[in-house]
């Protein structure tokens, strides 16, 4: 087997509803900047994408990171909805 790096062990849990700035392209949603605690975060590097199911609620999920920090976005399809759901910063 190869390396297996652990990220965000320090994640700390949000669930706040934040806004997001998205281009929408051929390939899918991509966020591009978000605002949370009166800061406009933008978006150096999208991690991860992965989505999941509650029922027939299809979610996005996003793991990004920004200047060092690493984010947790969840888009919500039903809602169009964005949440913080968690947060490693320095």
């Amino acid at each position: 087997m190869g390396n297996i790096r652990v990220i965000m062990v320090n994640m700390m849990q949000i669930n706040e509803p934040i806004n997001v700035w998205v281009f929408f392209r051929k390939s899918g949603i991509e966020p591009h900047l978000f605002f949370w605690k009166e800061r406009k975060i933008k978006i150096e590097k999208i991690n991860l994408i992965h989505t999941s199911k509650n029922g027939e609620e299809l979610f996005y999920h996003f793991s990004i990171s920004s200047g060092g920090n690493f984010y947790r976005l969840k888009f919500e399809t039903s809602k169009l909805r964005w949440i913080l759901e968690g947060v490693e910063e320095d």
